[in-house]
């Protein structure tokens, strides 16, 4: 039976993005060879909807995606609309609570409609990263009656943070989580990231499918680290990047070049075979 990829959903950061955080030129070249032949491209990201500021995306790469699921899946964007999943006040509160016994350790929430609070300031030249002017960053005690879309934990300003989260402190954000939030060990160790419960990028994609009326089969996903393994478990199409820790490449069912090696162009091509002898579209 010949099977048709309709949708692809992208976790950006060491699967679509280099590790200079860019799509190379013959990535792109085969995205928009994809979006010419009708294959709907979204993006699965931990990030928020910012990534014309936080990447300096230009509106033609932009458009070449269908909109996409943010913070894990805690914001979906279809068209102009945005879907939030909120962690609940009092996760909130208590993962503050957890995290406040270390000095040296960040605090981020990330709110709806993009605003971010942070509880210890960043250097000035990290917030271009974020996708925020200095100006606009909060405190924890300036949030308000603003809900949180994700909670990030971390050392100096996640980007340059080479100190993992230490053992006991992340075991008691598991706890902490268990039954009423979601709780992802990111990045190598270095980022602790909660969301609300029952929230992943596997169930936001399930929305976006329904809504397009497409089957699994149609579907193609790929990721590379902790927080891509639902997605990664669910699809026949799943892709696990060359860069992805062993127990992520043992949950997807095809394993790709890494992130700085044109893994994307390379599982699209030689892997799916998307445009192979078949034809545009076929496997």
């Amino acid at each position: 039976m010949v099977v048709i990829i309709k949708a692809m959903f992208f976790d950006l950061d060491g699967t679509l993005l280099t590790s200079e955080r860019r799509i190379s030129p013959k990535t792109r070249l085969t995205l928009e060879k994809c979006k010419e032949n009708g294959i709907k491209l979204f993006v699965a990201t931990a990030r928020p909807p910012l990534l014309e500021r936080m990447l300096c995306w230009d509106e033609k790469l932009l458009s070449l995606f269908d909109e996409g699921i943010y913070y894990n899946g805690g914001c979906i964007m279809m068209g102009n609309q945005k879907e939030y999943q909120f962690v609940s006040d009092e996760v909130v509160r208590r993962t503050i609570k957890c995290v406040s016994k270390h000095d040296r350790l960040n605090v981020v929430l990330q709110l709806e409609d993009e605003k971010h609070a942070f509880r210890f300031p960043l250097e000035e030249k990290w917030y271009k990263s974020w996708g925020i002017p200095v100006e606009e960053a909060l405190s924890l005690s300036q949030i308000g009656n603003l809900k949180t879309a994700k909670v990030l934990i971390f050392y100096a300003n996640l980007l340059d943070s080479v100190t993992p989260l230490d053992d006991e402190l992340v075991a008691s954000l598991r706890e902490l989580c268990f039954d009423t939030a979601q709780f992802y060990l990111t990045d190598r160790g270095k980022c602790g990231q909660v969301i609300g419960r029952n929230i992943n990028k596997l169930r936001s994609i399930e929305k976006i499918r329904k809504s397009l009326a497409l089957e699994k089969e149609e579907i193609a996903v790929f990721g590379d680290d902790v927080n891509d393994i639902e997605m990664l478990s669910e699809y026949k199409y799943s892709v696990a990047m060359g860069n992805a820790d062993e127990y992520v490449k043992e949950i997807a069912n095809y394993v790709t070049c890494d992130n700085d090696n044109d893994g994307v162009h390379h599982a699209i091509y030689n892997i799916l075979r998307i445009f192979g002898p078949a034809g545009p579209n076929y496997i």
